[in-house]
């Protein structure tokens, strides 16, 4: 049986936050037409949304990517699948779902800056600045939880084990363990 999450960001408040980031973007933005590249699976609904809400003629496309960790040691990253993105003098928006310990994020910065974007900004759903390992920053954050979390965030677009996605709030259930049998090496796939 499921685990019924606790609530942690209430359906208004995240909503609520979404224009709030649509309003500061289109202002970021103004008078471009941004490319907005979201990482695939979790910041699907996020990504809805925000789009909506930002006030600009836009593009979308989406990565995703594999991340890889065994206890703790450094991940091993892929971009599995991918879009034709045109990244080259374009103003790229790139949107994750949680970044905490900013491997991945970093993978993908250094491969996108590789193709010469004009401008490369980055918005989280949650930003865990607690959980980093390596130093980089979203320009945008919906919230940002600044501890190590005990339970695992779930909702919103957020899943365990492709469970809670539908969910239109963001909550927490107990952290699953290695009896579990559930993705017994820690893995991330966006």
């Amino acid at each position: 049986m499921k685990e019924k999450p606790a609530v942690l960001f209430t359906e208004d408040e995240i909503q609520k936050r979404v224009r709030g980031l649509g309003a500061e973007i289109g202002r970021e933005f103004a008078g471009r037409a941004p490319c907005v590249v979201g990482l695939m699976k979790g910041c699907l609904v996020f990504m809805a949304d925000l789009i909506r809400a930002i006030p600009l003629d836009l593009s979308c496309h989406f990565l995703r990517v594999r991340s890889l960790r065994e206890d703790g040691a450094a991940a091993k990253v892929d971009i599995v699948y991918s879009t034709e993105v045109p990244y080259e003098g374009q103003d790229i928006l790139l949107l994750d779902d949680i970044i905490d310990t900013g491997i991945t994020l970093k993978f993908l910065l250094d491969h996108i800056q590789e193709r010469r974007p004009r401008a490369l900004r980055v918005c989280t759903l949650i930003d865990k600045p607690g959980e980093r390992k390596i130093d980089v920053h979203p320009a945008w954050a919906a919230f940002t939880i600044p501890e190590p979390t005990k339970g695992f965030l779930v909702g919103y677009g957020l899943d365990y084990d492709e469970h809670y996605r539908g969910l239109p709030y963001i909550g927490t259930i107990s952290r699953p363990g290695p009896a579990d049998g559930r993705r017994s090496t820690l893995s991330r796939e966006s």
